[in-house]
């Protein structure tokens, strides 16, 4: 059971998370929507690969401007399991989440676990990619907090946060 200190300390992180990860949001369709939807062409969009890193830069600079953020690190495609490489028992052969916020070297202090998807992708991807979040959430060995799945979509951007099982 979690004691009271702990539970604030991790409602206050959620909350700080949240709030740089909608700012990130903000700056990525206010200068880069282009690279989701360009209502010039139809179904022309940048590779999922090219978006996601964009959303990384705007998050780590309102990271870096957080007080509670700005000791962890953001990592864009993240396969290193500090001496080997990410598996879960989905993906054997290794497994990299589009983002993650954690200090490297260690699996202790794994904040947040995030893929992401455009408004062009396919169900089953995106139900893959939750899956992929709940396994990061439940193991024993990554430990992250807290999940989310982020779509791209055309004109405003859907956060999904994926809660661990109990």
């Amino acid at each position: 059971m979690q004691d009271m200190y702990e539970v604030d300390y991790i409602g206050k992180i959620k909350k700080e998370l949240t709030r740089c990860i909608k700012k990130a949001g903000d700056e990525l369709y206010l200068f880069d929507r282009n690279l989701i939807y360009d209502s010039s062409y139809e179904n022309v969009h940048a590779h999922e690969r090219s978006i996601c890193f964009r959303f990384g830069v705007y998050l780590n600079n309102q990271m870096s401007m957080n007080k509670a953020l700005k000791k962890y690190d953001l990592d864009v495609e993240y396969n290193k399991d500090i001496d080997t490489i990410k598996r879960l028992s989905g993906w054997p052969n290794g497994c990299y989440p589009d983002l993650i916020i954690h200090k490297r070297g260690t699996n202790t202090a794994n904040l947040l676990v995030m893929e992401c998807k455009g408004w062009w992708s396919d169900e089953r991807d995106i139900l893959n990619d939750k899956k992929k979040i709940r396994e990061f959430l439940n193991s024993e060995r990554y430990r992250y907090l807290f999940g989310l799945l982020i779509v791209f979509e055309g004109e405003e951007i859907r956060f999904d946060w994926i809660e661990k099982e109990t």
